[in-house]
């Protein structure tokens, strides 16, 4: 029920399945591990092994263990906890890409959003009514700096003006998680949530892990307190989690650098956009479109990617993401919250909504794209197949 920092460092990251999300760091309590070189390294006693903690091995913590989304309980595992309270509502489905209510192609109607945005501008557009109407007092996203193009960090948004232009995605990995220290210096105690799969499920296992386990008689009440902050104070501020679908991420290095810059000749600080639509597409700043060989640029796909088993962020409040539709949002509305803040938002008129009857493509990308990710998620050794993926997973709803 409780995996140890021993098995974290051993099934995860020695494994190689660790995602970089940096959220075993930014739990530890007792400052036993950094976040180095994208992964979780031991650096409390330089002569020690790389999986020994003393804390761990002495009075007991395990935090980091708790919220890191490859070990313990996967997405299906948690998905009927997260969803509590829309147990017993007639419009909550299981299909095969996890619990929803409704499921809706949006696209936004402010002009700014639009000039930003790659797809349909959905994501922005809730994140800056949010905000308006005071939901949430910050937003966590990844946002480029002008000093280091076409590269995303994890930043926390309070205007609507920086949500607006922190719009667009990049394609390499972003820690987002690691924001979530800058959310509590800040002193935010609502935050909006955006974030790919594997950082959606660490924040839900914040808020869904319960800390009674820290209490084993063996600690001092300061110990247990100072573990309890940690593991569930950073899940506590945040109040809506939007999550991206993907399917995989590319390596800055390998996709950006060596092959744009590099070998296209194309400087990142002509790059105005990114987008994914069969092919890479790169918009310059000057207008042109350069378009490269899809499967060409996915051998930069990180291999920690191929881990992970939810392509649409199964444990948001909405997901959201361009799945075979161009300049449209496929839009999955998950949480009774999640579909009570999006229709606030339709009456608000700030979103132009069509049937997803109308995006039939998309629907059948969906399907695809979630049965191959779950099936190609190799099973770690000592586990068994449901370990990864939910039982009877190939079924389409």
């Amino acid at each position: 029920m409780h995996p140890s920092f021993k098995e974290m460092m051993n099934e995860v990251v020695a494994y190689g399945s660790c995602c970089e999300c940096g959220s075993c760091v930014l739990v530890c309590p007792h400052n036993v591990i950094d976040y180095v070189d994208g992964k979780p390294k031991q650096v409390a006693k330089a002569t020690a092994a790389f999986d020994h903690c003393g804390i761990s091995e002495g009075i007991g913590c395990d935090v980091c263990a708790q919220v890191c989304p490859r070990i313990g309980e996967r997405e299906h595992h948690l998905s009927d906890r997260v969803f509590d309270g829309d147990a017993a509502d007639h419009r909550r489905y299981q299909g095969a890409f996890g619990t929803y209510r409704r499921i809706v192609a949006a696209r936004s109607k402010d002009p700014e959003v639009l000039k930003r945005c790659e797809d349909g501008g959905v994501v922005t557009t809730l994140l800056a009514w949010l905000r308006r109407t005071d939901r949430i007092d910050g937003a966590v996203v990844s946002s480029v700096d002008k000093a280091k193009p076409c590269e995303p960090m994890p930043k926390v948004v309070t205007t609507v003006e920086d949500i607006i232009g922190s719009a667009s995605s990049w394609y390499t990995y972003c820690p987002n998680n690691l924001a979530l220290a800058d959310v509590e210096k800040l002193g935010l105690t609502k935050v909006a949530f955006v974030g790919v799969p594997c950082q959606i499920t660490p924040v839900r296992k914040m808020q869904l892990v319960d800390a009674a386990y820290l209490d084993n008689g063996r600690k001092k009440a300061k110990h247990i307190e100072r573990q309890t902050k940690f593991l569930k104070g950073y899940g506590d501020r945040v109040a809506f989690n939007i999550g991206l679908l993907c399917s995989e991420v590319f390596s800055f290095d390998g996709l950006m650098i060596d092959t744009i810059q590099n070998g296209l000749g194309i400087p990142l600080s002509d790059i105005r956009q990114f987008n994914v639509k069969g092919k890479v597409q790169i918009f310059k700043h000057d207008g042109t479109l350069v378009e490269l060989n899809l499967r060409k640029s996915q051998e930069y796909a990180r291999p920690e990617c191929h881990h992970c088993g939810d392509f649409s962020a199964e444990l948001a409040d909405i997901s959201c993401g361009g799945v075979g539709a161009s300049n449209w949002t496929i839009t999955i509305l998950r949480s009774r919250k999640g579909e009570e803040v999006f229709d606030a938002v339709v009456r608000d008129g700030l979103l132009d909504v069509q049937p997803i009857e109308a995006f039939e493509n998309s629907m059948k990308v969906l399907l695809r794209l979630t049965r191959k990710q779950r099936e190609r998620v190799p099973v770690p050794p000592g586990r068994d197949d449901h370990f990864v993926r939910p039982a009877g997973f190939r079924d389409p709803h």
